[in-house]
């Protein structure tokens, strides 16, 4: 359909270490290199939303969760792309706000070596904020959509997410996964979820169903 989105991957990501060009991440679920997500950090009050794509993903140790169970935790580095100039001085802000008091006379944008910026590591990695998923939507109504996941989601789980229509603001809204199914593209394996959606406002809802209404008139035109 050519309509992108995104939802919410796992929350309190912790960075632990961040440039203005990328960072290191902590996180219980598995990333896959090339993958693009979402990250948005909380910065006063504010949220500052950074694409970014996985360069590479390794399990870095394991820990046990309040059952017992004991989880895979994972250490990734991820590339921020599309970052605007503004975007690059807010990066810059949060880092000067939380990077640890040894590294305060090394000046942000100074080239280490062969890297063109040094990372720093982070005070309060458990501030982060949300970890979103970019995903592909293969099929879309008012009750529901149909999107293409890298990862596999239980169903019944419940996520926020976000539907980019073409020249819009995103509508957003909460879901429910109601079906998930395997397919293997290649040799990759890919993820089939069937979305039920809970909650939207009346005025996203009113925006998706012109959408729709304007996506079918135009196939019974074709």
């Amino acid at each position: 359909m050519g309509i992108d989105g995104k939802m919410l991957f796992a929350k309190n990501v912790k960075i632990l270490d961040m440039s203005v060009g990328g960072m290191l991440v902590e996180t219980d679920k598995r990333l896959n290199p090339g993958s693009e997500h979402i990250l948005k950090l909380k910065y006063k009050d504010k949220s500052i939303p950074i694409k970014s794509v996985v360069v590479w993903c390794l399990l870095g140790k394991s820990e046990k969760n309040p059952s017992g169970e004991v989880i895979p935790i994972y250490h990734a580095g991820m590339e921020f792309v599309n970052v605007t100039d503004e975007m690059r001085r807010k990066i810059a802000r949060f880092i000067e706000d939380q990077k640890k008091e040894s590294d305060k006379n090394v000046g942000i944008f100074q080239s280490s070596g062969r890297r063109l910026y040094i990372r720093f590591q982070i005070v309060t990695p458990e501030e982060v904020s949300d970890f979103f998923e970019s995903c592909k939507i293969k099929e879309l109504s008012l009750s529901g959509m149909l999107i293409e996941s890298e990862h596999l989601y239980e169903v019944d789980n419940k996520m926020q997410m976000e539907v980019f229509l073409p020249e819009d603001e995103p509508i957003t809204l909460s879901g429910r996964v109601a079906s998930c199914y395997s397919v293997k593209v290649e040799d990759t394996m890919l993820y089939d979820l069937g979305i039920e959606f809970l909650e939207m406002s009346g005025e996203d809802r009113e925006r998706l169903k012109k959408f729709i209404d304007h996506i079918e008139k135009k196939s019974m035109s074709e």
